[in-house]
């Protein structure tokens, strides 16, 4: 049974690599929320940074990494679908304003909507500068298959 198109890898394959990468992300999300921990009610530092941080290399990944590949659902799917989070986003934004926090909830949800946007349009401009040559072919490491 095959996910997507018929050159595309193998549903078994596919559903591996998007839960390894999925233990990878959601790690790598729970690591940062420990070392920025945050109490109901205030500004939630680890959900903004992994959200950003997300974005960004979502932005990267939209750009070099073919989308019905293994890689995407490795990288993408799983390790930054992992990672960010619009769950918590959503928890936290319902914490602020049962806090009496509505001003801040309203920045939040801006800073991180605003941020995250700039986020991937910042990877986008460093993907355009990383091109070689007069052409503007993508780097090596970044060229999809044909």
């Amino acid at each position: 049974m095959q996910l997507f198109g018929a050159t595309s890898s193998p549903l078994p394959r596919v559903l591996a690599a998007v839960a390894l990468g999925g233990v990878i992300g959601a790690t790598g999300r729970w690591m940062v929320g420990e070392a920025l921990p945050a109490e109901p009610g205030t500004w939630p530092w680890a959900t903004l940074v992994v959200n950003l941080l997300g974005a960004l290399a979502i932005g990267f990944a939209a750009r070099g990494v073919e989308r019905d590949s293994l890689r995407w659902a490795l990288l993408v799917t799983g390790v930054l679908g992992g990672f960010t989070t619009f769950s918590a986003l959503a928890v936290e934004l319902n914490d602020l304003v049962e806090a009496e926090r509505t001003a801040v909830a309203v920045v939040y949800g801006g800073v991180t909507l605003a941020a995250g946007v700039a986020a991937t349009l910042v990877a986008g401009l460093g993907r355009a500068a990383g091109r070689n040559g007069s052409d503007g072919t993508p780097p090596v490491f970044a060229r999809r298959r044909p």
